[in-house]
């Protein structure tokens, strides 16, 4: 249902770029005593032949971890809706113990959501050359601005490309009070939203479209939330499955256009061993071009995990996050 009524959205998730580069309230570093508890854990699991299909990261609880995680967590409900997490030594770990420390950190914070075809786990962003790609992010190149259909995603970065590559990410409510604005008319149709292809029906058969407008915003418990996936639209209107008025296009192309303005913008250049954690219903992000490395070995990795918050207010049945295979069918 359209709002009646749209007002500016007010609060620390509504900023510009350039005022949050100014700040570091939005950093912060994992402390010595969890980092070294992690790692026993850790190496205990791989010495036992471990991966993340059988590790029982739900099991580990950490003294202190929670605690210390919790002014993160707090940044993310109540915050920027960004917390960037530094200190994890990246050269201690494999690839495949670099995911079980990421479990446990994001057993720690919320709820573990699926990845890859798991129901709880850990996806690798990488550009993997068919026949061998699986999935949308297994991918190279430059990624529009988006949310991904969780309450929050991390991305832990493990090896940064050889040029680029660099995360954009923007504040999806200083977008909505942008278009508000400039076009009330087309932030009204925004709040309507857009009929999406269904992934999962080419799989499991059933209606190709939702039979229902899917918001882009949305008051959910009594704040406004983003709920932008693009690619599932654009899908709908590629395979004839939906015709957009000039409106339609015309609400799409703005909210795209004001979500990659520079003045809005946060541009994040991710170290190694950095985590970082997006609020999914206040903050939008994309990725730049890049230019990769030549060896697989050393080419752009990123390792993704999905979390529920509990107490977070759920989303209603209108909204995608009801249907993550949105995102994780094969592409």
């Amino acid at each position: 249902m359209v709002a009646t009524r749209i007002e500016p959205v007010q609060g620390p998730h509504v900023w510009r770029g350039a005022d949050l580069a100014a700040r570091r309230d939005w950093v912060h570093r994992l402390p010595g005593p969890a980092l070294d508890q992690i790692g026993t854990v850790v190496r205990e699991a791989a010495a036992r032949g471990l991966g993340q299909d059988d590790f029982a990261f739900e099991a580990v609880e950490i003294p202190g971890l929670r605690q210390a995680l919790a002014p993160a967590v707090q940044e993310l409900a109540g915050g920027t809706g960004l917390a960037l997490l530094r200190g994890l030594e990246i050269d201690r770990y494999a690839i495949e113990e670099l995911k079980l420390a990421l479990l446990v950190i994001g057993h720690h914070m919320g709820l573990v959501g699926p990845q890859e075809h798991r129901a709880k786990g850990i996806g690798e962003v990488m550009d993997i050359k068919p026949p061998s790609r699986d999935y949308y992010y297994h991918g190279g190149g430059p990624l529009p601005m988006h949310m991904d259909p969780v309450d929050v995603v991390g991305l832990l970065c493990v090896r940064k490309a050889r040029r680029g590559g660099k995360s954009r990410i923007v504040s999806a409510m200083r977008v909505h009070n942008e278009i508000l604005g400039a076009r009330p008319d087309l932030l009204a149709l925004l709040y309507r939203g857009y009929r999406h292809q269904r992934r999962a029906h080419r799989r499991h058969g059933g209606a190709a479209l939702t039979e229902h407008y899917c918001p882009v915003f949305a008051d959910v418990g009594g704040q406004v939330v983003c709920n932008y996936i693009p690619r599932p639209i654009r899908m709908a209107v590629a395979d004839g499955l939906v015709t957009l008025t000039q409106q339609e296009q015309d609400a799409l192309d703005l909210l795209d256009r004001t979500a990659r303005r520079d003045d809005l913008c946060l541009t994040m250049d991710i170290e190694p061993g950095d985590i970082q954690f997006l609020n999914n219903r206040a903050i939008l992000h994309g990725r730049a071009d890049y230019q990769d490395h030549g060896d697989p070995d050393r080419r752009r990795l990123m390792l993704r995990l999905w979390l529920t918050m509990p107490g977070w207010p759920k989303f209603p049945a209108d909204m995608p996050h009801t249907d993550v295979e949105l995102e994780t069918t094969p592409a």
